[in-house]
């Protein structure tokens, strides 16, 4: 046994010695801390127990001191880790058991009985009891600090804890009792610490979080409001079989069908609604009306369908309904505003705030990580010294024998660890010259001997010892040199590019071939399948035997050739079994075939060759490790829900998914947090149970687990992916560095010897910097001369800049015939650069685009205006090309040739086509596809040129494309595997009967029914995928996942729930494929559109001070002097002011509005009339209230009124409202439909001036207005891509038959229609089923016909096939238009709230602008930008800080300074000393900002940036251009003190009639105190 052995022997032994020492001396220890802390005013004593120092009370319940056994024992007990771990483990046990609690006993409706598991109950409630006590002794309970229940995270298990003790005197069987015993596992939050900061993340996003529900329950508010006065009692809008009512009764002649007016039915029947003659409702609603939940009656109904209309589930069902019984365009514009506002913003508004706390959070953690590594890094620094110093002090004591010893002891380690690394898997050149060392073994023999002899010579005995030692081990590596070298041989080959390109090639084929099974297949190609695979594992069981010789033990540090030899070892099991005759379709083995998928991670082997593959694949395998807990975070909640609803709903439904057990419950709150069909889950279980209660549970499910915690989730993807991407820049970045520095190195060393007679950069640098810092100097030493041309530096940089830009000259000869002096050329290239020019061609793009929306393909035929335009604009669009040509050539004429542009090419294609479509005989050589109109289309993607926004955001898609590509790869690999497994389970599964109590084909047949195949199956590799792709985007997965579970095999009839299990398949790949990999495509679009905006805007290359500063100057530049308003000197003009000007007439005026509010909240359906016609008196109260508020305000602020934006809106809000009451008063709308509705709706907008008031609202509101720009070029860009398909749908699939997708609301024979079904498309709702009708081919029972032209439609009617096209032409606008266009709404409003924060955390922000600039106007009325020089002070000590002296209580002397410091340049206006506007705020910021120590130097090296702010300051300064000044602030400031001076001299004088004038203030002390 070595002396290492022994001594950790010895320590082993020894610790539970140690521990009871500890416990000894924790007495000691206490009483010692005691001593040092007897002043502590805190009353804290401090406890080490298990190498922590801890903080309690010093007397706990006022029973336990310090020094008490029992107490310390309950310290060391509680921050032992063993009993942490035990509580973490009895936590899961309970967790367990609550579980498999067992809710049968509900469908006879009996009480619950005894079970085995109520006895545990007992037990883990015991347990719990002992902790709580345990730490209650310990820590104390309540009153003294860092006690019990001063800890939040110990709030739940006192929860736990107290139900546990009432469980104990009253039944636990008690459903309040049952329900808080649900939260037991939220304990182990408390127990994991890495979960805390997911946790942490969470509440420190709280208070953005609830400004954002606040902004969010606003907007349901408003348009909850909006949808009363529109929509209320529309879905009772019937055709009626009378005019009027017979009784009670009023029979509707069609139930399903709703009406406008009489002009909607059949003839002999009436539109009419019950309310109108105040009769009860005639129809119970079904499922085609969502059972009635979702309506307008009532404020509580409006707010479900509103959000239930935000989670963009289920709204165009909604806008389908609803458009029967009210104007369709009210219906349209109400609903798309509500997705765009709510859903669009709203929603991704909380991503934005959960963002930014998880980024803060992960900041506080890396900076605490940093502090305690660092100090870890001192320490072990510091014990390092500490070891080095004792081994000196031990050197020095050895003696010389040992010294020797250890020496040769040392060398024998060394040549053996030598002997070990040569052995592992080096590079090639070392294993060579290995090689030939063996070879030549006579060498080694001859070395032996002569060191043999020379050991012989020596007269220690060890060392001849040792010397045999090392020659009988050179004697047996001898023995096995041989095989030594068949290794190196083998590592030669493995290592070889032939070798590796071989095993890439073979991975491929295994790929192709496992992708070839299908269904059906004949038995040849089935054999050769097999014998196809079986060939490939034993390629893959050689290469693995192969590594093995060559490596020995070194094959499994690879993680990769561990997986391969794992899958090569299934895959030799997987033949075994399947040769024993066990090889059938879904029988016993069919799971071990499917681990045959699992080579294709093989696949990502292809990362050590391809760059950029890898460095995503390390950003993925980074980010997996960031989730880890969250995944834990997110099963602990839905644990806690699926609990909750068995508690809730356990046997009270007949629903297939329901809560009668665990598993279907967890199943159940998946289903709710991937959003899909949450809203018809909702809607049985309400209706089952006959109450609205179930839809609180369900709406909180939605709002925690898909608002917040999928939310969150992909903050910390985005994060994370983002923190991977900047190590690896740079890592990347250093090794760039190195290389360089390397080859400079070289190069200088190359160059050493040459000598040249010049200037060296760093001379030329250093005579730069000293050239900027005396211009700087000379440029302080005059800040009135700074002032003056700081306007003047800007134009100049200004006229360069632009000069450069606009520069284009002609190069080359066009076209062979036109040389850049050719006057024609000249004169074409002024036309084509001429501003107009640009501006024709987009009004012509505009035009054409319009025609191609005016296109009707349900007309006889094509209107011959719209055709004869159509020509035109070709035949314009054909001379814009040739002017081009001819002035820049066609392709051989430099870089600027036009068919090397991409946007001319573009154009070209476009010509090309539309000129081949006017030629009948041409056109129909090209199918019937109308490919040649069609592309036609792409002339919209010109106008993103012509936008800078358009083209910044079209820019960071480009820049990302790569990242993106790769991430498609990524995705391709994972639904190539999991569809392959599908493949193997489910092919051929999918067919189905249309009869019941069926068994199999041959019996369907027997019967007389159909057996026909799911649109969705895996029955091919292709079919698998796409099946995959649609479960990616969560659409209709449920279904998919219903089949797949009731699946039985081929030629089996599917019966419900057969293979339960085959859940888990289907919910792994939406975690995996979904919440990860499609959510990935966000992480990569909202990194590169940051990192794009910062690129074209300059902002990256400047530095932290330089932004700021910038930043700054534009909110200085953006304010302008503002006219003080003056009160007229009438009295009751005066009294008016007071009175709109006080605290209690806001106060008032926003409690009318509030009052207002909750008056049109309280109005819902068959209110009595006494209700309506209080609503309507109150009404008219408010709109008196209103209207005095204006016309006094009118009054008092006259023109002043109206500049204000608020006012303005509050005006025009009151004149709407007057003249909706007017004309709902009159009749003279009162045969319009909908008008008098919508003239009520202008009342509610009153709600909005709530914004005004509330602050919260304000910040929201103010993040919406600071994202408003990006979102509309965003929203421009997506409207366009819509604009595209649309088209090219609505050419492509007019006449397709009506189905489940496509259907009479929804489909493409016509533009409007077309553009409303891809927008519906583009938030996920129903798109799958409108591809598969777009796809659809004739079958047996779905009858349909091939044709896209109109004489065809008029003959067979909407019965027109799709094409195989839909369904690529589908999923390329799901990943243009859902995965990329919409992400980048998600990037922009990520943004904004970024900026918002921003400007939170400046150090001068807006507000301060715009106090400053409220308190000019006080000392510049007329808003003139000047301010007499000798009231500056008064203002500086009235303006508030930062920019102002409040609060501050400068003396005298010291305000002086301070303006001395300023430095502001003095003009003379009229014998008036002025100080100008901007100079004064600019001048008060740079002082603030200096003297804080935020900005150092206010100068800013890039051009671009000045040349942004050019404009501003031009305007700024053009009062003062032309105004010469003389002196400064600190100049004037010094001669108002000697005035002040000469004056006080000359009062003495007159007194004593002594001294001299001059002698006196020249020797004052206060004068040469600031004179210097």
């Amino acid at each position: 046994m070595s002396d290492q052995e022994v001594q950790n022997e010895a320590a082993t032994q020894s610790q539970p010695q140690q521990n009871q020492k500890r416990i000894n001396h924790l007495s000691s220890l206490v009483n010692h801390v005691i001593a040092q802390s007897k002043d502590d005013p805190g009353d804290l004593v401090e406890f080490s127990v298990h190498g922590k120092l801890l903080s309690y009370t010093r007397k706990s319940l006022n029973l336990f001191d310090a020094e008490n056994k029992i107490r310390l024992w309950a310290i060391w007990m509680i921050e032992w880790i063993w009993f942490e771990r035990f509580i973490i483990t009895v936590i899961f046990l309970n967790s367990i058991l609550l579980a498999t609690q067992d809710y049968s006993w509900r469908e006879t409706n009996s009480e619950a009985p005894n079970s085995w598991t109520d006895s545990f109950e007992y037990i883990f409630t015991a347990i719990f009891i002992i902790e709580f006590l345990l730490k209650m002794i310990a820590m104390g309970f309540l009153l003294d600090k860092q006690t019990y229940l001063r800890d939040g995270w110990n709030f739940i298990d006192f929860i736990v804890v107290i139900t546990g003790i009432i469980s104990l005197f009253i039944s636990a069987r008690v459903s309040a009792i049952r329900i808080i015993r649900i939260m037991r596992p939220l304990r182990s939050i408390n127990s994991l610490k890495e979960m805390k900061v997911l946790i942490i993340t969470l509440l420190d996003s709280l208070p953005a979080l609830v400004n954002v529900v606040i902004f969010l329950l606003f907007i349901i508010i408003l348009f909850g409001i909006l949808g009363l006065q529109i929509f209320m009692g529309a879905l009772e809008n019937r055709c009626r079989m009378t005019e009027y009512p017979v009784g009670n009764v009023w029979v509707a002649s069609n139930y399903s069908k709703l009406c406008q007016d009489s002009s909607n039915c059949p003839d002999g029947t009436y539109c009419g609604n019950p309310n109108t003659y105040n009769l009860p409702q005639q129809e119970s609603d079904d499922e085609t009306f969502n059972y009635g939940y979702t309506n307008f009656n009532n404020i509580i109904s409006a707010t479900f369908t509103i959000f239930q209309a935000l989670t963009t589930e289920g709204w165009t069902k909604l806008i389908f309904i609803y458009q029967e019984a009210l104007s369709t365009a009210i219906v349209y514009i109400y609903f798309l505003l509500l997705i765009f506002l709510g859903s669009f913003f709203v929603v991704n508004l909380i991503l934005a705030v959960i963002n930014e706390s998880f980024t803060a959070a992960q900041m506080r953690s890396s900076i605490k990580n940093s502090q305690a590594s660092a100090s870890s890094q001192q320490q072990e620094d510091n014990e390092e010294e500490e070891l080095e110093q004792n081994e000196e002090e031990g050197e020095q004591q050895q003696d010389p024998n040992a010294l020797t010893s250890n020496v040769v002891n040392g060398n024998q380690t060394q040549h053996q660890q030598q002997e070990q690394e040569q052995q592992i898997n080096e590079q090639i050149p070392q294993n060579m010259n290995d090689l030939n060392h063996i070879k030549n073994p006579d060498d080694q023999n001859n070395g032996e001997q002569q060191q043999l002899q020379q050991i012989s010579k020596s007269n220690t005995l060890e060392q001849v010892q040792q010397s045999r030692r090392q020659s009988k081990k050179r004697s047996l590596k001898l023995k096995q040199s041989n095989f030594r070298q068949f290794q190196l041989i083998l590592i030669v080959i493995i290592e070889s590019k032939y070798f590796l390109a071989f095993i890439t090639s073979i991975i491929i084929l295994n790929t192709i071939t496992l992708s070839l099974d299908r269904y059906p297949i004949t038995k040849t190609e089935s054999d050769i399948l097999d014998i196809a695979n079986q060939v490939f594992t034993v390629i893959f069981t050689i290469e693995m035997t192969l590594k093995l010789i060559a490596f020995d033990t070194n094959y499994l540090k690879d993680s990769m050739n561990i997986f391969d030899a794992v899958i090569v070892i299934l895959s030799l099991i997987e033949w075994i079994l399947s040769s024993a005759g066990n090889n059938s379709s879904g029988g016993s083995f069919s799971a071990i075939q499917a681990f045959r998928t699992l080579r294709l991670f093989r696949l990502f082997k292809l990362a050590r060759t391809w760059s950029s593959f890898r460095k995503l694949l390390s950003a993925i395998a980074a980010t997996i490790g960031g989730i880890a807990y969250f995944i834990i975070l997110l099963l602990l909640f839905m644990s806690v829900a699926a609990l909750l609803g068995m508690e809730l709903f356990a046997y009270k439904t007949p629903y297939r998914y329901n809560f009668n057990n665990y598993l279907t419950s967890m199943l159940v709150v998946f289903m709710l947090l991937t959003n899909e069909s949450w809203n018809t889950i909702a809607y049985t279980f309400m209706y089952d149970l006959e109450s609205i209660y179930p839809v609180i549970y369900f709406v909180v499910v939605i709002i925690f687990g898909n608002f917040i915690l999928l939310k969150l989730f992909i903050a910390i993807l985005i994060n994370n992916f983002h923190e991977a991407n900047v190590e690896q820049s740079q890592s990347l970045e250093e090794n760039n560095n190195l290389q360089s520095s390397r080859h400079d190195q070289s190069m200088a060393e190359n160059h050493q010897s040459i000598k040249v007679n010049q200037v060296s950069p760093e001379q030329v640098q250093q005579s730069f910097q000293v050239i900027k810092s005396a211009s700087n100097q000379q440029t302080n030493n005059n800040s009135a001369t700074r002032f003056k041309n700081l306007s003047s530096q800007f134009m100049a940089s200004a006229i360069v800049f632009n000069s450069t830009m606009n520069q284009s000259q002609l190069e080359g000869v066009s076209l062979f015939i036109f040389p850049p002096q050719n006057k024609i050329r000249i004169r074409v290239s002024k036309l084509i650069n001429h501003k107009y020019f640009e501006f024709f061609i987009l009004t012509i793009i505009i035009i054409s685009s319009i025609l191609l929306a005016l296109d009707d393909p349900l007309s006889s035929s094509n209107n011959i205006t719209l055709n004869v335009i159509d020509e035109i604009i070709t035949a314009l669009f054909i001379c814009e090309a040739a002017l081009k040509i001819v002035s820049k050539g066609f392709l051989f004429n430099g870089p600027d040739s036009y068919i090397r542009s991409p946007g001319n090419i573009l154009d070209l294609v476009v010509i090309i086509f539309s000129s081949l479509a006017f030629d009948e005989s041409q056109a129909q050589t090209f199918s019937k596809i109308k490919i040649l109109r069609v592309i036609r289309v792409l002339r919209p993607l010109r106008l993103i040129v012509r936008n800078e926004d358009l083209k910044m955001s079209i820019n960071a898609l480009f820049n990302s494309l790569s990242q993106m590509m790769n991430i498609a790869l990524v995705c391709l690999i994972f639904f190539l595997l999991f569809g392959i497994f599908g493949v193997t389970q489910f092919k051929g599964a999918y067919y189905h009967c249309d009869l019941e109590e069926v068994n199999d084909k041959l019996e369907c047949f027997d019967k007389g029914g159909s057996w026909s195949n799911k649109n969705f199956n895996f029955d091919n590799v292709l079919n698998a995928m796409i099946t995959l792709f649609v479960i990616s985007t969560t659409e209709g997965w449920i279904n998919l996942m219903s089949d797949g579970i009731d699946s039985r095999g081929i030629d089996l009839n599917p019966k419900e729930n057969n293979a339960y299990a085959w859940a888990f398949y289907f919910v792994f790949f939406i975690i995996v494929g979904s919440f990860f990999i499609i959510n990935l495509f966000a992480g990569v679009i909202v990194e590169a559109f940051q990192s794009e905006k910062d690129r074209l805007s300059q902002m990256r290359d400047l530095s932290k001070q330089e932004l700021e500063w910038y930043e700054i100057q534009q909110k200085i530049y953006s304010s302008v002097p503002i006219e003080k308003f003056k009160i007229s000197k009438h009295k009751t003009v005066r009294q008016l002011n007071d009175i709109i000007s006080s605290n209690k007439f806001e106060i008032f005026i926003l409690g009318v509005i509030i009052l207002n509010t909750g008056v049109m909240m309280i109005q819902y359906l068959r209110s009595p009339q006494e209700l309506t016609d209080a609503i309507q008196i109150l009404n008219w109260i408010f709109l008196a209230i209103f209207s005095v508020e204006a016309i006094l305000k009118l009054i008092v602020y006259r023109k002043f009124y109206f500049t204000s934006g608020w006012n303005v809106f509050d005006f025009t809000v009151v004149l709407l409202t007057i003249l909706g009451v007017i004309l709902e008063q009159s009749n003279v709308l009162s045969n319009v439909g909908t008008a008098t509705s919508i003239l009520r709706t202008f009342r509610i907008f009153r709600v909005l001036r709530l914004i005004k008031s509330a602050k919260n609202l304000r910040i929201i509101f103010g993040t919406f207005l600071v994202t408003l720009p990006g979102l509309v070029s965003v929203g421009g860009l997506l409207g366009i891509m819509l604009f595209i398909f649309a088209v090219v749908f609505m050419n492509l699939f007019p006449y397709v038959k009506r189905g489940e997708g496509v259907t009479q609301n929804s489909n493409f024979s016509s533009f409007g229609v077309s553009l409303f079904t891809l927008f519906k498309c583009s938030t996920g709702e129903d798109w799958n089923l409108v591809m598969m009708d777009t796809a659809r081919t004739a079958q047996p029972n779905d009858i349909c016909f091939d044709f896209n032209d109109y004489a065809n439609y008029a003959e067979y009617g909407f019965m027109g096939c799709g094409n195989i096209g839909g369904i690529l032409l589908m999923i390329i606008f799901m990943i243009i238009v859902s995965l990329i266009m919409l992400n980048l709404f998600v990037a922009i409003i990520i943004e904004g709230f970024q900026n918002t924060s921003k400007e939170e955390n400046a150090p001068i922000k807006k507000i301060d602008v715009e106090n400053f600039q409220q308190q000019w106007k006080d000392y510049d009325k007329n808003a003139t930008g000047f301010m007499q020089c000798k009231y500056f002070t008064q203002f500086m000590i009235a303006l508030p800080q930062p920019l102002g002296w409040s609060k501050l209580k400068y003396s005298a002397a010291q305000q002086r300074i301070r303006m001395a410091q300023l430095n502001l340049p003095v003009y003379n206006l009229n014998g008036k000393n002025m100080y100008f506007y901007y100079q004064a705020l600019i001048c008060a910021a740079q002082d603030f900002l200096e003297s804080s120590g935020f900005i150092s130097n206010f100068e800013i090296s890039k051009d671009i940036i000045k040349i942004k702010l050019q404009p501003l300051i031009e305007k700024a300064f053009s009062p003062v251009s032309n105004l010469e000044t003389e002196f400064d602030s600190g100049q004037y400031m010094a001669a108002v003190l000697i005035q002040k001076n000469a004056k006080r001299s000359l009062q003495r004088l007159k007194k004593s009639k002594s001294s001299v004038v001059v002698a006196q203030y020249t020797n004052d002390d206060e004068v040469q105190q600031f004179v210097a």
